[in-house]
C-alpha cells in the first residue's frame, strides 16, 4: 500500500528580509506631456503595481512567521 505524498510546509523567511521599499514618485515636471511611450507616469505605476505585489508576499511571510513564533501559554494548555 503506498502513501500519498506529503506537503512539505514553505520554507521559513531568511532572517534578514526586510520590507520592500515604495518606487519614488516622479516630480511633476518628469512627464514631457508630449505622449511618450512608455510615459515616466506610466513606469513608476508599473513599478508601484510591482512593490504592492512584494509588499503582499513579504507580509504573508512575516504573518507566518510570527504565528509560528506564538507558543501557547500555561493557561492555553491545561483542560
Amino acid at each position: 500500500m503506498s502513501r500519498p505524498p506529503r506537503k512539505m510546509p514553505a520554507p521559513p523567511p531568511p532572517a534578514t528580509d526586510p520590507c520592500p521599499l515604495p518606487p519614488a514618485p516622479p516630480a511633476l515636471e518628469d512627464c514631457c506631456r508630449s505622449g511618450c511611450t512608455p510615459c515616466i507616469l506610466d513606469l513608476y505605476e508599473d513599478a508601484l503595481e510591482r512593490y504592492q505585489t512584494r509588499l503582499r508576499a513579504w507580509q504573508a511571510r512575516h504573518q507566518q512567521r510570527q504565528a509560528s513564533d506564538v507558543k501557547p501559554s500555561a493557561r492555553d494548555t491545561q483542560s
